[in-house]
Parts: structure tokens; sequence; C-alpha cells
């Protein structure tokens, strides 16, 4: 099994328990709950080889039975894959533009203050022991495109595919024999930066979002608009998007809220993507919708999982908005062949 996990939860005491040797998780209500229950979850992934499906309906079952009534099945996909982990599973934990691959030396167990020597008080409730492959190695030198982007997923963790996996161990390889993946990592990376900087402090919000609209056309976009703020409809009142790109001849329609920032963004865009279900414009409600959330600014590594845990946010759809942040746009423009020309801001 390879999976990515983030330890970006209780980040002080996740970095002590990795130089112990320990990947944790959260989840520590359970512990403090009921150890009992903590010990069953394990059993029911480790022993009694419950599926994640099920396992997940009866992860939600719990938010009746215990004071956490803001749990969800799709919360329990995730400490299912990480219960899932046996001995010789494959982890990368992804840092800011480096990463670590751990192999799996045991199974996930319940998390002991006592034996680790932490505080009870931590939200930690599972853990497992591992020994470290690579650390703090570089994203820009070794990850091909596919895996960097997988390693942006915002949740608390990934199960990697089988093709994944033998890229993975290609990856290991590589980094042993001392081998980066791009040989042009570096200068695209400055130009992806600078892109990224012209964006942020040369253009205004209305400006973004017109070169947003015009990216679109460039990719095959038929009429892509920018359309009234007061196109709402019988949405929500929070419900916007910045952006209609309609794909006729696809038959679907990329809806964008788009957010100038410069430093960090928050999750609001994403409501409003959330909140945005009813169609006004005849000539695109039989295409399928796709949303995505298009910022500069970068999202906090456990923004998702925030929003999931919110119990007043709907959390069906999330997985489906393709978020793009950062120098993540910059990219794109420069891989789409995009004419950087500011000509662009005279179109209609």
């Amino acid at each position: 099994m390879y999976l990515m996990q983030r330890i970006s939860h209780e980040s002080e005491v996740a970095e002590k328990m990795l130089e112990k040797g320990y990947v944790s998780i959260g989840w520590g209500d359970f512990r403090k709950h009921d150890l009992n229950l903590a010990q069953k979850l394990v059993d029911k992934v480790q022993h009694e080889k419950i599926d994640k499906y099920k396992f997940g309906q009866w992860f939600k079952v719990l938010a009746k039975e215990t004071p956490m009534s803001w749990l969800t099945s799709r919360q329990g996909y995730f400490l299912y894959n990480f219960l899932k982990l046996d001995p010789g599973s494959i982890i990368i934990v992804p840092k800011s533009y480096v990463f670590d691959i751990y192999k799996v030396i045991e199974k996930p167990e319940v998390y002991s203050e006592k034996k680790l020597g932490l505080s009870s008080e931590s939200d930690i409730g599972f853990m497992v022991k591992v020994e470290p492959l690579h650390t703090n190695v570089s994203r820009s030198d070794y990850l091909d495109s596919a895996l960097s982007s997988k390693l942006k997923y915002r949740a608390t963790n990934l199960v990697f595919s089988e093709e994944d996996g033998k890229k993975i161990e290609e990856l290991v390889q590589n980094i042993e024999r001392k081998v980066p993946a791009h040989d042009f990592s570096k200068m695209k990376i400055a130009i992806f930066e600078q892109i990224h900087d012209y964006i942020t402090q040369k253009i205004n919000e209305a400006q973004f979002e017109k070169l947003i609209k015009e990216y679109m056309k460039h990719i095959g976009s038929k009429n892509a608009k920018i359309p009234a703020k007061n196109e709402r409809g019988e949405n929500e009142s929070i419900a916007d998007v910045d952006i209609k790109a309609p794909f006729p001849n696809l038959g679907i329609v990329i809806y964008v809220q788009a957010k100038h920032h410069n430093g960090t963004s928050n999750t609001h865009g994403i409501k409003q993507l959330l909140a945005y279900e009813n169609e006004i414009d005849e000539s695109l409600k039989n295409l399928v919708p796709f949303k995505w959330f298009i910022t500069t600014g970068e999202l906090e590594e456990d923004a998702i999982d925030k929003l999931i845990k919110d119990e007043k946010i709907k959390t069906d759809g999330i997985e489906n908005i393709k978020i793009v942040s950062g120098k993540d746009f910059a990219k794109m423009l420069y891989e789409s062949g995009f004419p950087l020309d500011s000509k662009v801001f005279e179109s209609k």
C-alpha cells in the first residue's frame, strides 16, 4: 500500500512523533471518549477486514453514539486508509517544498502517550511505527507532474494507485541515485514565479478574472464569459461564480470562483461554489457542471479538513472541486502555451 499522509494536524506533536519513528493521525477524541472504542476501530479494519464503504457508514453511525456529532462517512474513509497500513507499506509525508518517504514496520495502533512520553491533551488518536527512507526531498527536483499534483491533495490522506506505486518505487531509486525527474525544473520554477508575481502584483482582481476567461477560451471554451454579479437565480445568497466557461463539444461547463490574493486564501470561494447549484442560463443547463476554485494565494494545508468538519457547511461535492492555488495557475498558463500579452486585457 502506498499512502500520502499529512501531518499538519497537531503539527508540533506530529513532528516530535516523526522524530521518534511514528507517523500520526488525529481522532484523539475517540481515545479520550472510550479507549475500547478506539481499539475497536483498529480491530474493524485489521481483524474483521471490514471494507471501506461499510467502515464509513459505521463511522457515521458513531456520530449518534458519541459526543462527536459532526462525524461523516467521508472522514471515516481517511481513518480507514491509515488503519489499513501494513508492514512494508510506503508513506509519503508532504511538507512545504519538500517531502519525506517512510516505510511502515508495524501495524497502526491506538496512540499511547505513556509509551511516547507525550501530553494526553494532544489530539492524536492513532499512530504507525515507521523507518525513514528519505527525508526533506525536493519536490521540484524529484516529483513528476502527476505525483506532484497528488501531493497537493488537501485532505488528510490519499491512497495511491497501483500505477502510482510503481512510480514511487522508481522515485525512491532516483533519489538514491540522485537522478532528478526534470532537467529544466529550476528554470521552469523561475518562470512560474515570474508569471505568478506579475499576476499578483501587476494586475487587479477584474483583470485576473478576464485572464482566466481568456485562458478558458485558449483551451477550447466557447463563449466563456464573466457573468453579472447579480446572476444568482435560485441559488443561496452566498452562491457566486466569476467565470462560466462552456465546452459544448465535451458536454461540460466549468464554473470558476477566482480569488486574487497575495498570501493565504480562506475557503470562502469554495463555499460560494458549493452553494451554486441552480443555473439560470438555459444554454448551460444541459451541460455537466465542473467547479474550479482558482486562487493566487495558498490554502492552509488543513483548510479542507476544517471545512468538512464544520457542520454548517455542505460536504457533498467538495472532492469534485478542482483547487488551483498559489503558483498553479501560472504553471497552467505556461504549459498550455497561453500567449502572455497585455492585449489579453483589451478583449471583451
